[in-house]
């Protein structure tokens, strides 16, 4: 396995000395291919742990992609929070509300007069007024596996479309 690895690591340097232009442009399109790949990976993994829909978190994740001027692809994640009444399966239960597969004691279905969002709401104190609309956190999963997947993955699968874009190159010469 070594040796193999060793083989496509000279592979790439003569690509890489033979071709310039081809290289960078081969460059930036398996960059932008393995950015396209991990916000993918990423979205399915932290939709699985948190029950979250899918479509959820692939809209909190954008990719910046490379261009000449810019030789870097990079992924930007908006993971704030999710509002529990975009989980699946929510529902009313005489101890709280039910959704994804969770229990949120004291927590109740309504739509508010003032804006008429529909949400899940909890009271703040004892009185009827303040209400805040209830939402989870799934900021620190994504970090943990975004460096997992950066770390054991993503330069696997960077290498192999390098090699992929160049050999297209050269085949239209």
């Amino acid at each position: 396995m070594d040796s193999s690895i060793q083989k496509q690591t000279v592979n790439i340097i003569k690509a890489i000395d033979a071709l310039p232009e081809q290289a960078l442009i081969a460059t930036i399109f398996a960059l932008n291919r393995t950015a396209e790949w991990l916000k993918g990976h990423l979205s399915k993994e932290i939709s699985a742990q948190k029950r979250v829909k899918l479509k959820l978190i692939r809209d909190r994740i954008s990719v910046r992609r490379a261009n000449r001027r810019n030789p870097q692809a990079q992924l930007a994640c908006r993971f704030k929070s999710v509002f529990v009444k975009d989980l699946s399966g929510v529902r009313q239960t005489p101890i709280g509300v039910s959704a994804g597969g969770k229990m949120y004691p004291h927590a109740f279905i309504a739509t508010l007069k003032k804006g008429g969002k529909p949400g899940v709401y909890r009271r703040t104190t004892k009185k009827r007024t303040p209400v805040k609309l209830v939402t989870i956190s799934i900021f620190d999963e994504a970090l943990k596996n975004f460096e997992s997947l950066i770390g054991n993955e993503a330069a696997k699968v960077f290498e192999k479309r390098f090699l992929y874009e160049i050999r297209k190159m050269d085949r239209r010469k």
